[in-house]
């Protein structure tokens, strides 16, 4: 079965490289949006700014030791991993990968998603925006505080690895690297910041998005 995914996430490859850069301006402008009611109402965001400081402070002072490796590389693991078991690969190798900081191996070829998924996932952190959702308005500084650990911890343990010679980001290609990532992680930020500052994570971000990419399509299409 997995083949089968596999086959069908590569076919997927192209157009999604393609609707990514159409919805980029409008992904950008509704960033944009969020961070101008920050600005406008900065309260909300102190905690997840002040975890943030805190944590950056502790992986400069211990944790980016060649030594705590496995701390630091474990989310990225764990999300190959997860995309792995997404579309349907028995994971035979992931207790090894986080003692030793190497490469999930799974059974099977894999597709790009499995590749690319730790460079736009800050899996920790999204599942703290989905429990954030359930939780009363009144959790919500401890939430931001969470979040700013968590997406803190994502970043400086991706950017590292994030160059020209990671085997992950080589298997993609760099053309679709260079057109996905900025609109996926522009996605992914803009609902993560909705949550820390208590606006609707998903809806309230992407509700900004329709108008200025059609906007875009609309000015592409003029060109021609």
């Amino acid at each position: 079965m997995s083949k089968g995914i596999d086959s069908f996430v590569g076919l997927l490859k192209w157009p999604i490289a393609v609707a990514s850069l159409i919805c980029l301006p409008g992904l950008a402008l509704a960033m944009a949006d969020v961070v101008h009611a920050i600005y406008r109402s900065p309260r909300p965001i102190v905690p997840f700014v002040t975890a943030a400081g805190a944590y950056a402070v502790l992986w400069l002072a211990v944790l980016r030791r060649p030594s705590l490796v496995a701390i630091t590389s474990a989310e990225h693991e764990l999300t190959h991993a997860v995309f792995a078991w997404l579309t349907f690969h028995r994971v035979i190798g992931l207790g090894a990968a986080l003692r030793s900081g190497g490469h999930v191996r799974y059974v099977g070829k894999g597709n790009w998603l499995i590749a690319i998924a730790p460079y736009f996932v800050p899996l920790f952190a999204l599942v703290l925006v989905g429990v954030m959702g359930l939780l009363p308005h009144r959790h919500l500084a401890i939430g931001s505080a969470a979040l700013g650990l968590t997406v803190t911890y994502h970043f400086l343990a991706t950017w590292p690895a994030t160059h020209r010679h990671q085997g992950d980001l080589r298997e993609v290609g760099f053309l679709f690297r260079l057109v996905f990532l900025p609109a996926a992680n522009a996605l992914v930020y803009g609902v993560i910041l909705s949550a820390a500052v208590g606006l609707r994570p998903l809806l309230g971000f992407l509700r900004h998005v329709p108008t200025p990419t059609v906007a875009f399509v609309h000015w592409v299409m003029s060109l021609f």
